[in-house]
């Protein structure tokens, strides 16, 4: 395996599911590992994290920054079974956006409560550090500077944009795009487009995106506000920021292997009505996708 890439332990949404008619594309939360020369970066604590954990005590190492988009259960639920939490020497930067009612130190210690788990948050032996990351802030970790946006999702939630210094990668997982839009993506109402031309600018340039298309747009008459986008609705971001690479994750855990390539011919024959020129990919667990060197 190349040494740079993108690596995909959780593709699912909202909770996991198992049978073998997810055997493709898997059952596992929201999880991304990001490695890039020395530098090791997790996306989210889903229940992917739980696997990625044990490798990387295989290969031990040390040194670890987990990015956190927000807190909702399908993207910290694995936290407590990602093994490196409970090893001496290892160093954890916990980096998550800011939150009103209680900081992201004490959400962990609650997910780590007796009601909920067996260990308790000053038990970890590992060195947990928490930072707060900030909208349009970037961050410098080696060559790598990430920067974040805010999505349109219940509670603050970030995207985020990894920049190499040769490629731009974009990655939203939990994203309502043009909330409560039914129709064609031609002529969209300024009301329901305006809200979104922030985000658009930030992911404009992207050589790849990484965005969710949760249902499909007949699923999505019936789940208006509830912080995903239809296959549909997404498209308009991937043709406002004219990225030419659109990886496709957060699958509906109702969505079997089936339901999925079904939904991907869909889009792409879409994609092709709308003349966007993008590469879609739905992806499942362990999906690899190479960082340029050069």
């Amino acid at each position: 395996m190349t040494k740079n890439y993108l690596k995909f332990w959780g593709t699912r949404g909202s909770c996991s599911v198992s049978g073998p008619e997810y055997a493709e594309f898997g059952g596992n939360t929201c999880a991304l590992e990001v490695r890039y020369n020395d530098l090791i970066l997790i996306f989210d604590a889903g229940t992917g994290v739980r696997a990625l954990g044990q490798e990387l005590l295989r290969q031990n190492v040390k040194n670890i920054h987990l990015f956190l988009s927000h807190s909702h259960w399908d993207h910290f639920i694995g936290l407590p079974f990602f093994d490196p939490i409970y090893e001496p020497g290892v160093h954890i930067t916990v980096w998550a956006p800011p939150n009103i009612r209680r900081s992201y130190k004490e959400l962990v210690s609650d997910l780590l409560s007796p009601e909920f788990f067996p260990i308790r948050l000053e038990q970890v032996k590992a060195d947990l550090e928490f930072k707060t990351i900030q909208q349009k802030t970037p961050v410098s970790l080696g060559d790598l500077t990430l920067d974040f946006h805010s999505t349109h999702h219940p509670g603050l939630t970030y995207g985020f944009k990894i920049q190499t210094p040769h490629q731009t990668l974009g990655y939203i997982t939990d994203n309502e795009m043009l909330q409560g839009h039914h129709g064609s993506l031609h002529n969209i109402p300024e009301e329901l487009s305006d809200p979104h031309q922030s985000l658009i600018q930030f992911f404009t340039g992207c050589d790849l995106l990484i965005h969710e298309a949760q249902y499909t747009p007949e699923e999505y008459l019936h789940k208006v506000g509830w912080g995903h986008s239809s296959s549909l609705n997404a498209m308009y971001l991937i043709k406002q920021t004219k990225t030419s690479q659109w990886l496709v994750t957060h699958h509906d855990p109702g969505h079997t292997d089936l339901d999925l390539h079904a939904l991907q011919a869909d889009t792409q024959k879409r994609l092709k009505e709308y003349e966007i020129s993008c590469k879609a990919t739905w992806i499942g667990d362990r999906f690899v996708w190479p960082i340029k060197k050069e």
